[in-house]
């Protein structure tokens, strides 16, 4: 790492920009904290007084102001915020998704790999010790050949809470709902663990009646390498619940199952000659350690990059490949539930 910290500023300040200023922290990344800039000037004032940053006028001068700029906007501003980040030829990092629609996600895509930047994506899950386990598990030749996987994902609509992500319930700013905004990492991590998508149903509801926003889906998924899988994603109203995602990846001779924590675990396998196996806490991150790309905290994986001047991960190219089979999952249940093949 350059004996120089990064200049890190942030293009948005609410919560998720709130979550990665403490990962910095955290992870005792070396960092200089420059400009943070947000529409909503008190909530930029207080981002601001809690974590050492200074509040700037304008986009522009937050950009001036850093070596590696966060966009954590509403995602509608994702692609405009990017195209100003990196044509300045500054590092930057995107929260997920890149953008509401395909065609604006191939746009971002595009932008920032032809500016050479390093670049890194809030699929942050590509870093989680839980994950990284399950990949360890599935791709040890003695589990034999993945048959399904099954994920469930749920939360209450983070319109409220400490969320409070009140953007989230206008379709012109968010794009979708539930799926695009939560299922996005879901869907990545199928492709992380089991391999590529090639065809999708989906079915999806409205329980809240904001417009275009969808709080309950259900899919299915047919993989390259024969396997089939499931997804439900629900934001619900039950704030005393945390957000949680359960797994459960049946291979012809194990079973893997995360439940709980959806970083920390617990994991646990059960393996047809009766053995069987479980990690969580400091000793699932002790053993996945080595597993994990750059640093198991993926904000301080990114300032590594920037600072070592080497690619980071997960980039813009990954994001873009889940947003393709989002694209298809939203086209099938535009149609009913019809199947849709990713690459038609």
């Amino acid at each position: 790492m350059s004996a120089s910290p990064i200049r890190v500023g942030f293009l948005g300040t609410g919560f998720i920009a709130t979550y990665h200023s403490k990962s910095l922290k955290r992870g005792g990344a070396n960092i200089a904290r420059a400009g943070v800039y947000d529409p909503d000037t008190e909530r930029a004032k207080a981002f601001a007084a809690a974590s050492g940053h200074s509040v700037c006028a304008s986009e522009d001068e937050v950009i001036a102001s850093a070596d590696a700029v966060y966009v954590c906007s509403w995602t509608s501003e994702h692609l405009r915020l990017v195209e100003k980040v990196v044509a300045a030829g500054k590092a930057v990092f995107c929260e997920k998704p890149l953008s509401t629609t395909l065609a604006d996600s191939r746009a971002l895509c595009e932008a920032v790999t032809n500016s050479g930047v390093v670049n890194q994506v809030g699929l942050v899950l590509r870093h989680a010790p839980a994950y990284l386990m399950a990949r360890e598990l599935i791709t040890d030749k003695r589990a034999g050949r993945v048959m399904n996987v099954a994920f469930r994902d749920d939360q209450f609509i983070p319109i409220q809470g400490y969320y409070a992500s009140s953007w989230r319930s206008d379709v012109a700013r968010a794009g979708a709902g539930t799926l695009l905004e939560h299922g996005i990492h879901d869907v990545d991590m199928f492709d992380f663990l089991i391999g590529e998508i090639t065809e999708v149903s989906m079915c999806s509801a409205n329980f809240h009646g904001y417009d275009g926003i969808e709080d309950s889906v259900s899919a299915t998924m047919r993989f390259a390498n024969g396997a089939v899988g499931t997804l439900a994603s629900v934001w619900h109203d039950n704030l005393t619940r945390a957000s949680q995602r359960r797994v459960e990846i049946f291979c012809e001779n194990r079973t893997i199952t995360i439940y709980g924590h959806e970083w920390f675990g617990p994991i646990e396998w059960h393996d047809a000659d009766g053995s069987s196996g479980t990690l969580d806490g400091d000793e699932l991150l002790e053993r996945t350690k080595a597993l994990a790309y750059g640093a198991v905290n993926p904000d301080v994986a990114f300032i590594n990059s920037v600072a070592n001047k080497t690619p980071a991960f997960p980039t813009v190219t990954t994001a873009l490949a889940a947003h393709t089979v989002l694209d298809a999952m939203y086209r099938s249940a535009a149609g009913g539930g019809s199947s849709v093949k990713i690459y038609d």
